[in-house]
């Protein structure tokens, strides 16, 4: 029996990120989850200055990158049970972190993101994730053979 409570889909507004969130609303209505979708700033981009953060960076991105979040996710999912959240940070670190933290039960993400062939080639995001998750990790390729289809 499969006990699935809490997903979490990592999204950096890929094509393979709107993948992964079309698969966790599917198992969400199949077993009644929550989803949690999490957006991760890269942590060089929040402490731009040295000395704190006098311009409020910090809360002007995670502002931008929750209404981002508002606007990649559709409006066919706004019955789902569905949490929007954005983080600072290394981005595998917090998506592990997250994942940790918030007792997740299944991670669902692109094979490929945003980043170039050097990263996919060396492994990148997804791979640490999978590598080092304390829960099961689901990884979909957009352009692959997929079991979620579109009524």
């Amino acid at each position: 029996m499969i006990n699935l409570k809490t997903i979490l889909v990592p999204v950096d507004f890929s094509i393979g990120s709107k993948t992964a969130l079309d698969y966790a609303a599917a198992f969400g209505v199949d077993f009644g989850a929550q989803i949690h979708v999490l957006c991760v700033v890269e942590e060089e981009s929040l402490t731009a200055n040295i000395g704190g953060d006098p311009l409020n960076t910090r809360e002007s991105w995670r502002k931008e990158n929750l209404k981002k979040l508002d606007e990649f996710i559709p409006e066919k999912y706004k019955d789902l049970d569905i949490l929007k959240r954005v983080e600072g940070g290394l981005t595998y670190e917090a998506i592990l972190k997250y994942a940790q933290e918030n007792n997740i039960d299944l991670i669902i993400m692109g094979a490929n993101g945003q980043a170039g062939f050097i990263e996919s080639w060396l492994g990148g995001t997804t791979y640490e994730v999978a590598r080092k998750a304390p829960c099961a990790v689901l990884t979909v390729r957009p352009e692959g053979f997929g079991f979620i289809k579109e009524e």
